[in-house]
């Protein structure tokens, strides 16, 4: 499959909840992957902080992923921010090709 845009949030965990986060992404993760047309969601640990993850998710088409940004459960991520689990996030996406109309 190809991939023509790529999400990403990058996660840091309060202090000393890095273990509800990690869950809490877990789960999230597989409901994204069974319930979108996503390509894949992934979750990478960042190896120089272990407090910190990124969440990349793939897609065939930008227009695939701008409607999963309404996705409910995509407000996993602002309840453990607004819990404070979570005192940092940041949002990114890339259009890596144009996907052809059918």
């Amino acid at each position: 499959m190809l991939v023509s845009a790529i999400n990403t949030v990058e996660i840091h965990a309060a202090s000393g909840r890095c273990s509800e986060i990690s869950a809490g992404i877990t789960r999230m993760l597989d409901v994204l992957n069974n319930s979108t047309p996503c390509i894949a969601y992934t979750l990478t640990p960042n190896n120089a902080d272990a407090t910190s993850w990124i969440v990349s998710g793939y897609w065939q088409s930008e227009a695939e992923m701008q409607a999963h940004f309404s996705h409910p459960e995509l407000d996993g991520f602002m309840t453990l921010l607004l819990s404070g689990a979570i005192s940092r996030l940041q949002f990114n996406s890339f259009v890596v090709a144009a996907s052809k109309a059918a």
